[in-house]
């Protein structure tokens, strides 16, 4: 039986990346670097430490040419003492483009990911955080909560440095609404069980109101691959990114009992017209467009977000007076726990062996999390775009973004979240800061708590089931339940199978990792 390309591309990124493991760094106790020594008086000056790194774009405008020619990135390698190798990935493609970079044996010294694990650390080419962090780290352990760095630690060794949940919130995901359609058809309560979310998207569907005489309506919308409709099946207590524990064993969360439901409710809304037609192919621009025009009633997004939403929709929307909210995730009879998966992190830094300098890297970030260093991701260079007057700043956004600085900025490079003293001059608007506080306040309010927080990638011998959390093959399944293609029940066809192709033999290893680990 001969191997697919799939199996051959997974074995040359292994063989890559194993190829890497004489790439091992000196830990702190075994050589200080040379980067982070303090020099003796009769030493030169040691040169900057030289950082590769794989980031996403963010779909974002994002400087051109090298790192080390830009205003911004030149600023932040001088007060690091580094010189920057920054290679940008898009963002739509970015899993997918690490992996053919392993494969081929391309390995940066830090990688930016989505989550504490991945290929990396399934072939040991990370480096244990604890010692240098220890050592060259104090600004991060003060500025990032415990729950984000027990989320990037297994069996007490940190493997990457993460970056804290915004406002340090625990959900990541929330709900946005129109509040000015509920108001033009008639709704002043926001809905609290799936049942009163349907009745106020049947509003939003029949009721024209965007008042524009139309029938463009879209109560609600989504994107590609069952993404951003979260909540929806939050509502349920589970979706595609959770575990739970049924009859004594943790799966994943997309086999669950409730999620039958979660799609049911998904299938009625697709059935009844409240649903966007092309959610499971809206690339983000798109999505984005349909919103900004005006047609769309709800939405399911990051609650970092909020005063984004609003500022877009007042400047797309002038003559509509838009009014955006967050609201709390409706829950089914009988659920505790809705909404989307604890997220104590948003995403994490992964330094690996071929970092000569790991030290330097830690420091690096360090500097990043100070109020110096908060006060360039979050407002630029200073004396270029921004000024500051005792504790005063003065911010100049347009200079900022016209450089393509801004956007990816504080996308990549704040791991600490939320800093309200920061946050109000940024916005510079009491109305902006007050809607930004009401929707970190809901996504405090709420989350599905996470089991699976530590656990290493669980990964069976299968290829049809490979790992624990095999999403795409849930996607596939729903898919064809939420279009009618296939009714409801088959989704413990879908159950079944998964079982079978692998499936219980990735749940018998998780559930002796939370027997183990967590019971």
């Amino acid at each position: 039986m001969g191997i697919t390309k799939k199996q051959a591309s997974l074995a040359a990124m292994a063989v890559a990346l194993a190829a890497m493991a004489p790439l091992s760094a000196c830990s702190p106790k075994e050589e200080e670097s040379s980067a982070t020594k303090a020099p003796e008086a009769s030493a030169t000056v040691s040169p900057p430490a030289k950082i590769r790194f794989f980031i996403s774009d963010f779909a974002q405008p994002v400087p051109g040419g090298s790192a080390m020619d830009n205003p911004t990135f030149k600023y932040l390698a001088q007060q690091t003492d580094t010189e920057l190798d920054v290679v940008f990935l898009p963002h739509q493609q970015y899993d997918q483009q690490l992996k053919n970079k392993y494969a081929s044996g391309d390995i940066p010294d830090v990688v930016m990911h989505w989550g504490p694990f991945g290929d990396l650390v399934d072939n040991n080419q990370l480096v244990e955080l604890n010692e240098y962090i220890d050592k060259y780290g104090q600004n991060l352990k003060k500025a990032i909560p415990q729950a984000a760095w027990d989320a990037v630690t297994v069996n007490g060794k940190i493997m990457a440095i993460p970056e804290a949940a915004a406002g340090n919130v625990t959900e990541n995901r929330v709900l946005f609404v129109r509040k000015d359609w509920m108001d033009n058809v008639g709704i002043t309560e926001v809905p609290k069980t799936p049942d009163e979310l349907l009745t106020l998207l049947r509003a939003f569907r029949d009721k024209d109101p965007n008042k524009n005489g139309k029938k463009d309506e879209i109560a609600f919308s989504g994107r590609e691959n069952l993404s951003w409709v979260e909540n929806l099946l939050g509502m349920y207590g589970q979706n595609q990114y959770t575990a739970k524990i049924e009859n004594n064993q943790m799966i994943p969360g997309f086999i669950s009992t409730n999620m039958k439901q979660g799609l049911g409710f998904l299938r009625t809304m697709m059935e009844e017209k409240l649903m966007d037609s092309e959610f499971m192919t809206n690339k983000r621009n798109i999505w984005e467009q349909k919103i900004q025009q005006g047609v769309v009633g709800m939405w399911n997004h990051d609650p970092a977000l909020a005063w984004d939403w609003q500022d877009r929709l007042n400047k797309s929307l002038p003559n509509e007076k838009p009014n955006v909210i967050v609201i709390p995730t409706p829950k089914a009879p009988g659920v505790t726990d809705a909404g989307h998966k604890h997220g104590a992190i948003n995403k994490v830094y992964q330094v690996t062996k071929k970092a000569k300098d790991p030290g330097a890297v830690v420091k690096f970030f360090d500097w990043l999390v100070t109020q110096e260093g908060q006060e360039f991701v979050n407002f630029g260079v200073p004396g270029d775009t921004f000024t500051k007057n005792g504790t005063q700043i003065n911010y100049d956004k347009q200079k900022d973004s016209d450089a393509k600085t801004a956007a990816w900025r504080s996308l990549v490079l704040n791991l600490v979240g939320y800093n309200e003293e920061i946050l109000k001059a940024k916005l510079n608007s009491e109305e902006a800061f007050a809607k930004q506080k009401a929707a970190f306040q809901v996504a405090s309010s709420e989350s599905i708590p996470d089991i699976t927080v530590g656990m290493p990638t669980i990964k069976s011998n299968q290829p049809d089931v490979p790992d624990f959390f095999n999403v795409p093959i849930f996607q596939e399944a729903a898919a064809k339940i939420i279009f009618g293609e296939k009714p409801l029940d088959y989704f413990d066809e879908f159950v079944t199978n998964y079982r079978s192709l692998g499936g219980d033999d990735v749940i018998r290893q998780a559930t002796e990792w939370y027997n183990k680990n967590k019971k």
